[in-house]
Order: structure tokens, then sequence, then C-alpha cells
């Protein structure tokens, strides 16, 4: 087999393949024996006639047709491997030539994830990190999050105060036309916590079970609907339901009930707890900005359109996804913005073309470093995820194919990578 190899612009290569008559020889009797097995000759068993009979049955040039899958797959991997190319995607395959009796020949378009051309010495390149600090206000805040969890609901047959919850059904309108969207049913609020519409809260209170409010007033003007920012709403509340909130002490006994000795333990554990947290975002962030100088000192060839858009369609499900958890709709998110589809994924294209960067930067230090994965790190990892998943039988046969594997092993290479990167961050004194 012989090739030659053709640079096309946007990350793009041709791959040009020969494959001689003389190497064809064990693809086309196989061929031929596959021919007759689905398509049984008579007098002879499937698959058990001779080349001369199956070419005599059906012309060479079946034989020649059903083998050329087979060549194709395995002389393109080969010529890919030997150039030692990144591929990407399938690759748009051209038969050049395919007559019985002469070689077969066939070019190959695909993409190309390129190299990095020029590549910094990371080890020069620092980063500061901040000390992880935690104040005794954010001690205190996390203390009051805890008792709203354990805070008791009682039904409150009275008006309602200032420290309540209450539960509305409301109707926002302008000029007497229903806003899409604006009608709620058993919708609560808290009147100890900031509402996300100013004055809301003072509108309702006083009023009892089953009492009905009409008032008007204007929506944030930073509100994320801008058909709606500092504009006057009218609002229709029905008052339902009226709870008495009973906080409990924040004291030894509160303590005890999460699992703590004393209130002071408890302090003890939060203060840890927050400056693990703090310090694994710290660290992140610094490894973030580190791959960000090192991203921009290094010279790229081009990145093809097809591993671009990719990235694109990966940042658009993790906006998606992060909408649902939310309860939003996609398609109101892009009316709220005032954006299309297009265009958000064209303003994705900047960010998405750094990732890319990135992804291809960490590839090439661990190349240049010889940082591999182990089979028997991958064996670790995927036996603890086994372990993980041992209830989902789904996402146990999803841990052993072939593809999630390779997956895994270039996860826990680019760890490899982060490690060694993390030499270079200093913490700010």
């Amino acid at each position: 087999m012989s090739h030659t190899i053709k640079k096309l612009p946007k990350g793009m290569v041709e791959i040009s393949v020969e494959v001689p008559l003389e190497e064809l020889k064990t693809d086309l009797e196989n061929a031929a024996k596959h021919l007759s097995e689905e398509k049984p000759i008579k007098g002879f068993r499937p698959g058990k006639a001779s080349y001369d009979v199956v070419k005599s049955h059906f012309g060479e040039m079946a034989i020649y047709q059903h083998a050329l899958e087979d060549v194709v797959r395995r002389t393109y991997v080969q010529a890919v491997l030997g150039e030692h190319l990144h591929s990407y995607g399938q690759p748009e395959i051209s038969v050049t030539k395919l007559a019985p009796g002469n070689a077969i020949s066939f070019t190959a378009k695909v993409a190309v994830i390129p190299h990095v051309e020029s590549l910094p010495d990371f080890r020069k390149i620092k980063v500061e990190a901040n000390p992880p600090k935690t104040e005794d206000k954010q001690i205190e805040e996390a203390l009051t999050e805890l008792r709203k969890m354990r805070t008791k609901e009682v039904r409150a047959a009275r008006e309602v105060r200032t420290n309540d919850k209450v539960v509305v059904d409301m109707d926002l309108s302008q000029g007497g036309v229903a806003l899409d969207g604006g009608q709620t049913r058993g919708h609560g609020i808290y009147l100890d916590e900031d509402y996300y519409i100013p004055g809301v809260k003072e509108q309702i209170l006083g009023l009892k079970e089953g009492d009905k409010k009409s008032f008007t007033l204007a929506f944030p003007k930073e509100h994320y609907q801008k058909n709606l920012a500092g504009k006057d709403v009218d609002f229709a509340v029905t008052i339902k339901e009226i709870y008495e909130l009973q906080h409990p002490d924040v004291d030894d006994e509160f303590a005890k009930q999460l699992g703590q000795e004393s209130l002071a333990s408890l302090r003890t554990t939060l203060r840890k707890n927050m400056e693990e947290d703090a310090a694994t975002k710290e660290r992140q962030r610094a490894e973030l900005e580190l791959l960000e100088k090192l991203t921009e000192k290094s010279k790229f060839g081009d990145i093809p359109d097809a591993v671009l858009n990719d990235e694109i369609e990966r940042m658009l499900g993790e906006l998606k996804d992060g909408l649902a958890s939310r309860s939003v709709e996609f398609v109101d998110y892009l009316k709220n913005i005032g954006k299309t589809i297009d265009q958000l994924k064209l303003e994705f294209s900047v960010q998405a073309t750094k990732r890319v960067k990135t992804a291809i930067l960490i590839r090439e230090i661990a190349e240049q470093e010889k940082i591999e994965t182990t089979d028997a790190e991958l064996l670790e990892e995927v036996e603890k995820l086994m372990n993980q998943y041992k209830d989902s039988a789904e996402m146990q046969a999803q841990i052993r194919e072939e593809e999630y594997q390779d997956y895994l092993r270039t996860t826990l290479r680019n760890r490899k990578v982060i490690a060694l990167l993390r030499e270079s961050i200093v913490e700010k004194k």
C-alpha cells in the first residue's frame, strides 16, 4: 500500500491511497466467501464455493465491490496512523479506481485536529492563587440558611405579618392584556426574604386568607425579561394560605440535631468545609488562568469547522441542561434575551475556539511529556465507576463500551497534565 497526503484549507487533509493487486488477494478471497454465504450458490454449502466459482457466478466486479469496504477501512487507518494524524469524524471517501485485475485506489478527505505549532515552556509561566479565607460573616450566613431549612411552617388564621410565608394566586397584566406566562397559582412568597419585584411584600401585609388585591408596580430595570424591565405591571393577587414561620434557636441543641456536639463545633465544621470549597474553587480558577495564558502564548494550526461546530453544540447542550435544572424552557430563554439560536451559536464561537485550543494544548503537553494512562489506571477507574453505578445496568453497559473507555483514558491523562501544570501555581503572599 502507498499513500500521499495533501493539506487542504480549514484543517482538512486529503489522503490518496493505492492498494496494489498483490495485497488484495486475502481481501478478495474473503469477499468471495462472504458473498457466497449471503447468496448461496446451488450445489455448494454457504461460503464453501471456490473463488473461481463465485467469480463465474456473480462476476469478479461483484467480488471487488464486496471487498471494497474492508480494504478502504483497513488501509485508511494504516495511513492515518502512519502519518500520526489526529483525524476527527468520518472521512469522505471517493473511489478513484476499482476494476478487476487492478489496484484499488481511493481518496479520503477528513478533518484533522492540529498540533500546537509553537508551545511556550509552561514551567516558566507562573500564576498566583489567593489563599482561601472564610469570614465570620459567611459562617453566620450559613447558619442562617441551616436555620431556614429547619424552620416549621404553621398555618395561621390571621392577617399577613412581616415574617410569614404567604401562598398566593397571582395574575400579571399590562393595559388590561394578560402577560405571557404571568399567571401563577400556589406561588409562595417568604416575607422574611427579598422578593425579586420590590413592593410586592408591602402590598400584601395585613391581608387575610381569601382577600384579593390589585396594584401596580414597576419591574426592576435589570430584570431578565427586557420587555418588562423598568415597566409598570398590573398585579391581581389572591391570598390562599398564610403560614407563620417558626425558626429554631441557633444553639447547642440546634447543632446536635445536625450531628454536631455543640454550636462551637458546628461553626468549626462549617468553616472547614467552606475553606475546603473555597480552596478547590480557587485552584480551579488558577488552573484556568494558567491554561488561558498558555493558550494565548501558543500558536495553533487551522481548527476544522467540524471540531468547532461540535464544541458549540456541546456548549449549547450545557446551556439547555442548566436552564432545564431551573425549569426554564430554552425557547423562552431565547425570547427573553431577544436572540435566535444562530446568533447564540455565533456568540459561542469565541469561547468554543478557546476550549478547543485548550484541549489541543493539554494533548500536546501530554505527548511532549510522555504522559499516558496505563491499563492498570484505566481498570481501576472502570471498577470504581462500575461500583458507583452498580444499580444501573444501562450505565454499566455504557462503561464497558470501548468508546467510553477511550474517553476515560483521555480524561485520566488530562488529569495528570493538569496536576503537572499545577506546579506552576504559587500561593499569593
